[in-house]
């Protein structure tokens, strides 16, 4: 496994981003096929043995790169400081803009869906950050304050995988991963409470 705890130099990080870019741009043209750990160094630019040394396999690499996408939809919301009247209304507007990329890249996705399904303990540590990633976009674009935000926030991360699932294997059309959210945050995360 590769160096995920420890911490890492500024040329160490640069490279990992490199790898991390690089498998991101094969798995957008190609698909999860198209992800090869040699084509990944031969676009990366950095060693084979390198990238082993960061990640075990093309799954550990792929999950790596779902949990950064996830980490910068996020950071982007705290910057741009989205304008909404309500966590209803912040949270469809957060989660819109995910199902517009998600459907916009389908390659990508089935390439990154197909590695989040791999069974590999190696793998264990990246999916948890794609949880913890999920989970704090959703507590970011609800507000922490919200009652029971975590809870909301784990099952809106179980409607995002299910439904992404859903819809790279061809079992849900376009734009059911944006339906989905939507049916999911008018039951979790009402515009008006009943009273």
């Amino acid at each position: 496994m590769g160096q995920e705890g420890s911490p890492r130099s500024t040329g160490q990080e640069m490279r990992r981003q490199q790898v991390l870019a690089a498998a991101m741009h094969l798995g957008a043209e190609g698909g999860y096929d198209a992800v090869q750990m040699r084509g990944v160094a031969d676009r990366s630019g950095v060693a084979l043995g390198t990238i082993y040394r960061y990640f075990s396999s093309k799954d550990d690499l792929l999950i790596a790169g779902l949990a950064g996408w996830i980490r910068r939809t996020r950071m982007r919301l705290e910057e741009e400081e989205v304008r909404c009247n309500s966590p209803h209304e912040r949270l469809s507007v957060v989660l819109a803009g995910v199902a517009r990329s998600t459907e916009a890249s389908p390659m990508l996705m089935q390439a990154l869906v197909r590695a989040h399904g791999s069974t590999s303990p190696a793998s264990g540590p990246h999916k948890l950050d794609v949880e913890t990633e999920q989970q704090a976009l959703m507590v970011t674009a609800i507000g922490d304050s919200y009652p029971n935000v975590q809870e909301i926030a784990r099952v809106l991360g179980h409607v995002w995988q299910s439904a992404s699932t859903r819809w790279v294997t061809g079992l849900a059309p376009n734009g059911s991963l944006g339906t989905e959210f939507c049916n999911a945050i008018d039951l979790l995360v009402p515009a008006t409470t009943v009273g």
